[in-house]
């Protein structure tokens, strides 16, 4: 329990101590337009943060998800002792710090990942398709859910159709949504996750294993891996735990992924290990991930001149410089769509996005500017783009200065676009 606690606080001073992280401020913006799905992903993250907002909602849900570590390894006969050291190898992962502290769709997912598992211990199949449905309706990720739940009621049909429809219901706005737009959703994940991201094969599959072991700890993983091959394990634990490894290890082949995107298998690997008999070597896991954290949680908080340059630290400070971009009172026009999330969360004014890929601004369209009007662009590292430009009268780079941090962080340039063409 006490390695529980000293993880959570080392999640509390993460989300008290960092700013706003891009891809948070983008689902905010969702969250100012409810929809029943959004470009990128399902729109439960988006009316998480409406209702309880960007970090209290990815506290809450990573206080969900540990919960729930609990419930399962207790419902498969985990004694309390196990039932907490199986909380506690979870709690102290990289990944169930990061991902239980900032409000992306992550948050939720692990969330409805692991109180799933627990549905299907119980052969409750009502229950698991709503738990299941809700995971769905967190991220695309929840489908693999499905491997799982066909096991356990792979002899009750009559169940698994059960299951199956409920879960779909669940999740029906994002295949509404998805059918009213061209499919547009499903097909981009698709290809982001799966076929055509690019930089994929070897270097990519070696980049994703990396990934996995600062993501579940060094030590965690070995074990894990351990567990998978020699010890006898509930089949469930183990599928939950392989499916998403293997799906995107194999994707690693086709396209670069993220290292996030296989994170709930540490969940049931955490439950598996807790009921294994190696109890020394939990401690080591447990205690060389608190050791991490405490290490990393530092640097993020309080990083050095030499850390400036970490992607990490670049991520996670330096954002709230854009507040003055709402002196201008004019729409906001950038160059990637993350930094359109941040100029709207920190300023509260109309953005749109030029450049960069495809997102949700794209969907809504450009703030409407008038002839004669005037728009601000802020771009990290380049000006407006000559199309751009060449829709205003004028375009005059504003002084706004940066100190030597400001500037190694983010060397926004700021240009000033006047008077709109007819």
């Amino acid at each position: 329990m006490i390695i529980v606690v000293v993880a959570l606080g080392f999640r509390a001073a993460f989300a008290l101590g960092t700013e706003i992280y891009p891809d948070e401020a983008y689902y905010w913006t969702w969250a100012q337009h409810p929809q029943l799905a959004y470009f990128d992903h399902p729109a439960l993250i988006a009316w998480s943060i409406a209702v309880l907002g960007v970090r209290t909602g990815g506290l809450l849900w990573g206080g969900l998800t540990l919960v729930g570590v609990h419930r399962l390894a207790a419902s498969l006969g985990a004694s309390r002792e196990q039932a907490w050291w199986a909380t506690a190898l979870f709690a102290s992962t990289p990944a169930a710090a990061l991902l239980g502290a900032l409000s992306t769709p992550d948050a939720p997912l692990l969330a409805f990942w692991v109180w799933t598992l627990f549905a299907l211990t119980q052969r409750r199949p009502a229950l698991t398709g709503l738990l299941w449905g809700l995971a769905m309706l967190s991220k695309y990720n929840g489908v693999l859910l499905a491997v799982p739940v066909a096991l356990v009621f792979l002899r009750r049909p009559l169940h698994l159709a059960l299951a199956t429809l409920i879960a779909l219901a669940v999740t029906s706005p994002t295949i509404i949504w998805n059918a009213t737009h061209d499919w547009e959703g499903f097909r981009f994940q698709l290809s982001h996750g799966l076929t055509g991201g690019g930089g994929g094969g070897l270097l990519a599959f070696l980049e994703f294993l990396g990934a996995q072991l600062l993501m579940g700890g060094p030590v965690l993983v070995a074990l894990a891996a351990w567990w998978l091959v020699r010890e006898p394990a509930t089949p469930v634990l183990k599928l939950a735990t392989l499916v998403p490894l293997a799906f995107f290890g194999l994707a690693s082949w086709s396209t670069r992924g993220e290292a996030n995107w296989a994170a709930a298998a540490w969940i049931p690997a955490s439950v598996g290990l807790a009921l294994t008999p190696l109890a020394r070597w939990r401690q080591v896991a447990a205690g060389l991930n608190l050791a991490l954290l405490a290490v990393c949680t530092g640097l993020i908080l309080f990083p050095p001149r030499a850390l400036w340059e970490l992607a990490p630290v670049k991520k996670l400070h330096g954002w709230t410089w854009l507040e003055r971009a709402a002196l201008e009172k004019v729409p906001v026009i950038t160059n990637r769509y993350q930094l359109s999330g941040l100029v709207a969360f920190h300023a509260r004014v109309p953005v749109s996005t030029v450049g960069g890929r495809r997102s949700q601004f794209d969907l809504w369209g450009p703030p409407s500017i008038p002839p004669g009007g005037d728009a601000l662009w802020i771009g990290e590292w380049e000006g407006p783009p000559p199309h751009l430009a060449e829709q205003f009268e004028t375009s005059t780079q504003l002084d706004w200065p940066l100190d030597e941090r400001q500037r190694v962080l983010h060397p926004f340039l700021v240009f000033r676009l006047g008077t709109k063409k007819q």
